[in-house]
C-alpha cells in the first residue's frame, strides 16, 4: 500500500507545463524570423508559407496548451484538498506534517492516514471540514512510502 507524504503531494501541486511554453515561445521566434524575411523580400512567397504554417502550429500548441492546463488545474485542486486534510490532522492531534502520509493523492474520502506507526481510517461524513479517524490495525502491512523527489 502507497502512503503519500505532504512534501510529495506540495509537489505535485507546483508542476506546471514548462514544456509547452518552450514550444510555443520557440515557434513564435520562428514566425517572427520568417515575417521579417518575408517583409525583406516580397517575391520570396516561401516565407508566407512558413509563417502560415507556424502560426496554424502555434493555434495547436496554444490550444494543446490550454487543455494541459485545465486538467492539471483540476488535478491541483484534488491535491490540495489532501495537504489541506494533512494541515488539519497536524493541527487537531498536534503532529508534525511530515510525519503525517495518506493513502490517496486526491480523495479522502475511504483513505487511510498513517502517522509514524499508527494507522487511521477516514470517514467522511459529505460536509467539508467534517470527518472522522477512526484507529485501525493493519495485519502484516506492506507500506510503501512516496517522498518528493529532490
Amino acid at each position: 500500500m502507497k502512503f503519500y507524504s505532504y512534501g510529495y503531494l506540495q509537489s505535485k501541486i507546483a508542476q506546471n507545463n514548462v514544456v509547452g511554453i518552450v514550444v510555443v515561445g520557440v515557434l513564435l521566434l520562428v514566425l517572427l524570423f520568417s515575417l521579417f524575411k518575408y517583409y525583406k523580400n516580397r517575391q520570396d512567397t516561401k516565407y508566407r508559407e512558413l509563417s502560415i504554417i507556424l502560426v496554424l502550429g502555434m493555434v495547436l500548441a496554444i490550444t494543446i496548451g490550454i487543455g494541459n492546463y485545465k486538467d492539471k488545474s483540476v488535478s491541483s485542486n484534488q491535491y490540495r484538498s489532501s495537504v489541506q486534510f494533512i494541515e488539519k490532522i497536524a493541527k487537531h492531534l498536534n503532529v508534525e506534517k511530515t510525519r503525517i502520509y495518506i493513502n490517496s493523492e486526491a480523495s479522502i474520502e475511504n483513505a487511510f492516514v498513517k502517522i509514524d506507526n499508527s494507522y487511521y481510517r477516514v470517514i467522511n461524513s459529505g460536509k467539508k471540514d467534517d470527518y472522522l479517524l477512526e484507529k485501525i490495525e493493519l495485519v502484516d502491512p506492506i507500506v510503501e512510502k512516496v517522498e518528493v523527489n529532490k
